[in-house]
């Protein structure tokens, strides 16, 4: 209560009807250390802008599944949303290509690409959607979660496990000879506890401390990709603020730097409380990690052709940095 009090206090500096309402949508975790960075965000806002920002956190999914915040944000009915790169490949396919297995070989490549090519390349296919990137927000390793250990890629075969409508996860399900099973997330605990599903995809924050675990009590750690997505502004309303107010919104958010050590925080705190929570995290040797790429990379082509678009563009960018961080530019 003591955030919003202090919100309230901030904006009362300018009159409600000169202050801009800065409605801001997502699905963070209530009470985390990342919901923690909304919150600073939207102190900073009001008191930074001296009250013509007033924030309006919408963060735990008060403007409804990441779909409808995504067409709010893109109406200006919400001005600033944080929005998976999963969800967002609904308006740039391309973004899907980042789902590919094994793309990148360690969590360190991934994040120099990000900071060295994501921008300049997904920054003007986002623009002729009416969004603008300020940040990528990190959210760590994609694995699986299910009621038996998967260790090895054949002990996926048969398993009927839950994936979204994003292409990269079913192919790369498909090719470890997972039965695919479509269900939206609220029939994921009924799923597992019908036997309907064996398991599914999640990253570690959104598996711990969570239904998933009673019910799936094994998380492989395949680390197969790193998922994230974007905060985003809607451009016209952006551009429709001052100057200051414009560098405000950019640039009081937390640095990408930042948020990564606040999920890998989550991440870390989340898979040391295994034995508190009652499931088991599997970690991979080198010789797994190399015969589960073995298994998936061949959807790499099928992927960017499915895809379609401007996705070898986005391969080629990837590649590019890949080389940049081989020859040792850090």
């Amino acid at each position: 209560m003591r955030r919003f009090a202090v919100l309230v206090c901030l904006c009362s500096w300018v009159s409600p009807a000169q202050a801009e309402e800065v409605q801001i949508g997502g699905f963070i975790i209530p009470g985390s250390p990342a919901a923690t960075l909304f919150y600073d965000y939207a102190e900073r806002l009001a008191a930074d802008s001296n009250g013509s920002l007033e924030p309006q956190l919408l963060i735990h999914g008060e403007g409804g599944p990441e779909e409808q915040i995504l067409s709010g944000v893109r109406r200006g009915r919400i001005k600033i949303a944080s929005l998976s790169s999963l969800v967002l490949s609904n308006i740039v396919p391309e973004i899907a290509y980042l789902g590919a297995p094994f793309l990148f070989d360690t969590k360190e490549e991934f994040d120099y690409v990000v900071d060295t090519v994501f921008f300049e390349l997904f920054g003007p296919l986002m623009q002729e959607r009416g969004l603008t990137i300020m940040r990528w927000l990190d959210l760590g390793g994609q694995n699986i979660y299910a009621t038996k250990p998967i260790l090895w890629p054949k002990d996926a075969v048969g398993m009927r496990l839950r994936s979204t409508q994003d292409i990269a996860a079913r192919m790369f399900l498909e090719s470890i000879g997972a039965d695919v099973i479509y269900i939206t997330s609220p029939e994921t605990i009924p799923g597992l506890q019908t036997g309907m599903i064996d398991g599914g995809l999640t990253p570690t924050v959104a598996y711990t401390g969570t239904g998933l675990v009673s019910e799936a009590p094994h998380f492989n750690l395949t680390q197969h990709f790193f998922l994230g997505g974007f905060l985003l502004a809607n451009t016209k309303w952006l551009e429709g603020l001052t100057d200051r107010e414009q560098r405000i919104i950019i640039d009081t958010f937390a640095s990408t730097q930042v948020v990564r050590q606040t999920i890998a925080g989550m991440n870390a705190a989340g898979l040391a409380s295994a034995a508190e929570e009652g499931f088991t995290a599997h970690s991979f040797s080198a010789e797994q990690r190399a015969a589960w790429k073995a298994a998936s990379v061949g959807t790499h082509g099928p992927l960017m052709s499915e895809i379609g678009g401007r996705t070898q563009d986005v391969a080629d960018a990837i590649q590019v940095g890949r080389a940049a961080y081989a020859a040792g530019a850090r």
